[in-house]
């Protein structure tokens, strides 16, 4: 996390003081290095000081966390880069990561309570084992399908808006920061609903709603109805990850907890890569309808193959 942080600091005082394209690539690449590093060890960490039977929950608190930040990141950059300059967010972010190292230096509890006397087990071999069956495979299919479906969305809704009702830049930013809000608002409750009854239900529910708000967006009628419909995505997304993220740390258990971490963010990166050409093909080959009816059609299928298996783990259940 600290040598994370350092990165972090490094890469943003680089883009700072860049004075051409090249450097300020170089700038990100470290950036990117660091950030991924930081946030890795950062789930990793919430997990490990979770208290008994409230890691959901903390979890929860930390993707609130996460949606926050993605709220307020924008909007401080752009205030600052005009009322000061183009470097000033880059130096902010600079300061705040160096701190953050120092408070993690200072304040975070020693890894010695971690170490392991086994030998940890070959990279591929863990991965498969973990999410090769069970919980593991649903939860990599739901950090894929969702992230996939946010990336979708982000390239086709923003464009359909102004198609349909020619909304601003400003009138698309905060319809999405809305739906930021309602992710960031209810990650903390979804995780706490996975701990006391169960990662199933919210996984069903999460994976429900954002196939309805799929479907909303097709239907929506003026820029109330597309807000409500990507309210409805903010919550469907934060009740999916709500309970992926928690089955995955599940998946790959405590020893190799950070490297599960590490696995997170790869899926999450691939589907989130994965959204947009997808969405730009159908755009370029069909419409949006046909985009968010796809995407309808795929997390819908995955609500009900979820709910299907409980109702056959229900009935299966022996008798007490």
């Amino acid at each position: 996390m600290i040598v994370g942080l350092l990165l972090a600091a490094a890469g943003s005082a680089v883009i700072a003081a860049s004075g051409s394209l090249s450097s300020l690539m170089v700038g990100r690449a470290i950036q990117g290095v660091g950030s991924g590093a930081s946030w890795i060890a950062a789930l990793a960490l919430v997990s490990d000081l979770a208290p008994p039977g409230r890691r959901g929950e903390a979890i929860g608190l930390a993707l609130a966390a996460t949606g926050a930040g993605s709220i307020a990141g924008p909007a401080l950059g752009g205030v600052t880069a005009d009322l000061l300059s183009f470097a000033a967010p880059f130096l902010i972010i600079c300061c705040v990561s160096l701190a953050l190292a120092l408070a993690a230096a200072t304040v975070l509890p020693p890894d010695s309570g971690r170490r392991t006397p086994q030998a940890p087990a070959p990279a591929w071999a863990t991965i498969r084992g973990s999410i090769g069956s069970g919980i593991g495979a649903v939860a990599t299919a739901m950090t894929l399908g969702g992230a996939c479906a946010l990336g979708l969305i982000e390239v086709v809704a923003p464009l359909d808006f102004d198609a349909r009702l020619d909304l601003s830049s400003s009138a698309i930013g905060l319809l999405f920061a809305g739906s930021i809000a309602v992710d960031a608002a209810l990650a903390p409750l979804g995780g706490r609903w996975g701990d006391r009854r169960g990662r199933r239900g919210p996984a069903i529910a999460g994976l429900a709603l954002t196939a309805a708000s799929a479907l909303l967006l097709a239907r929506f009628g003026g820029t109330l109805g597309a807000g409500l419909a990507l309210g409805v995505f903010g919550a469907g997304f934060s009740l999916t990850f709500a309970a992926a993220v928690p089955w995955l740390d599940e998946a790959f258990g405590e020893p190799e907890r950070g490297f599960g971490y590490g696995v997170l963010n790869l899926l999450y990166a691939a589907g989130y890569a994965i959204g947009p050409l997808l969405g730009g093909v159908l755009l370029g080959v069909a419409s949006a309808n046909a985009a968010y009816g796809l995407t309808a059609a795929a997390l819908g299928c995955g609500a009900g193959t979820l709910l299907l298996r409980s109702s056959a783990s229900t009935t299966t259940a022996p008798s007490s």
